[in-house]
């Protein structure tokens, strides 16, 4: 285990200058010798390639997520390891390395955030309106890059996912560690809400996730719940969180996965009522939001040209 990668990992997580810092820099040097065999075999990973050592270095916080409890309830190192190098490989078989240096390489060390990159743009009041990839501090708890929705620069929503062997199924799939909006401003809300003819913010980012699952041929989702998200494993059980994941779920057509009850599974494709089956006062509305989502369809398609692998 190369101690000199940890040491300038952890001097580049922690701000070591303030005793609190310098705390939890100890402590997460003790839990990379505490589980030496798992820390050391994924910086054995990262060795292999100029490509991996140049993440590792740009986003030092792939070690760190191995030593805390993070992605969903009851990870343990092993499986959080494991969890991040598949992550890497799909994106090394996937993306080009020129998405892979924006996300990850050329960050900027005081905040600790890679680049974004653009998918899909609009307007919303007369401001700019964007969905980019990202991946930055606020978002090692919940997984290895985001979706995250701009409206004039400002982080308006965001959900945090990685990728990953399909549950108990060749192939792979996406999944979700968190969805987040604003924590004020539900009058923005609202009004976005009106402006998509009824679609609000959050299914607008899920919306995102979907084409990008699709762009990559990817055929389901998964989606943490409330009794498996990350921070069930040390807040008080009587504390519940501001967003209902499940509910969330079930409204894109999600049901609850067989195979571990921490997530639901969704498709990838969101259902869309013929319009047979709407009410005729409802019928304009919803054309133009059908609108609206092709559009982005559209946009995806044309971003991922750039993006990915051909």
């Amino acid at each position: 285990m190369d101690e000199s990668i940890l040491r300038e990992a952890g001097h580049r997580l922690y701000v070591t200058s303030r005793l609190k810092e310098m705390k939890r820099y100890l402590v997460f040097r003790a839990r990379c010798r505490m589980h030496k065999d798992v820390v050391g075999d994924l910086l054995d990973f990262f060795a292999e390639t100029q490509l991996r050592k140049d993440m590792l270095k740009g986003m030092p916080a792939f070690i760190e997520q191995v030593t805390r409890a993070f992605f969903y309830k009851d990870s343990d190192y092993a499986g959080r390891s494991e969890l991040i190098k598949n992550h890497i490989r799909y994106m090394e078989k996937h993306f080009t390395k020129e998405a892979l240096t924006k996300l990850y390489i050329d960050v900027d060390v005081k905040e600790n955030a890679g680049q974004k990159i653009p998918l899909w743009e609009d307007t919303f009041e007369g401001k700019p309106l964007r969905m980019s990839l990202y991946f930055h501090a606020g978002q090692y708890k919940e997984g290895c890059l985001s979706l995250i929705l701009t409206w004039d620069g400002e982080a308006f929503y965001q959900i945090m996912f990685w990728f990953g062997p399909d549950m108990g199924k060749t192939g792979d799939a996406v999944w979700v560690g968190a969805l987040q909006g604003p924590n004020h401003d539900s009058d923005a809300i609202k009004r976005m809400t009106k402006a998509f003819f009824g679609y609000r913010p959050k299914n607008l980012i899920f919306y995102g996730l979907r084409n990008l699952a699709r762009c990559l041929g990817i055929s389901k989702i998964y989606g943490v719940t409330n009794e498996g998200y990350y921070a069930m494993n040390h807040i008080r059980l009587d504390r519940k969180l501001k967003t209902d994941f499940a509910a969330f779920w079930k409204e894109c057509e999600g049901e609850p996965c067989e195979a571990d009850k921490r997530f639901y599974v969704m498709p990838v494709k969101e259902y869309r009522k013929d319009m047979s089956e709407l009410k005729p006062s409802k019928r304009a509305q919803h054309r133009r939001r059908f609108g609206k989502l092709d559009a982005i369809d559209a946009a995806f398609d044309e971003s991922c040209k750039k993006l990915l692998k051909d």
